[in-house]
């Protein structure tokens, strides 16, 4: 993954992960970033033509117990 390499490489908290059901009903991968970092996110990608389908927001709480992906 290109864009989790990438991100990871400039220091960014990101988890690469299944895709919420919440966002879609197939599967998928996605990666868990900060919602902070959405904007310089949007920017790597730019510069980088780096692609991506969306960038969406859950209104849940991160479990670390629950959620261990990647």
């Amino acid at each position: 993954m290109a864009m989790y390499r990438s991100l990871k490489a400039k220091g960014l908290n990101v988890r690469i992960s299944p895709t919420p059901r919440e966002l879609s009903v197939c599967c998928g991968v996605s990666l868990l970033v900060l919602e902070e970092d959405i904007d310089f996110i949007r920017e790597v990608a730019s510069e980088e033509n780096l692609s991506y389908i969306s960038i969406e927001g859950l209104n849940n709480t991160f479990d670390n117990t629950r959620h261990r992906y990647g």
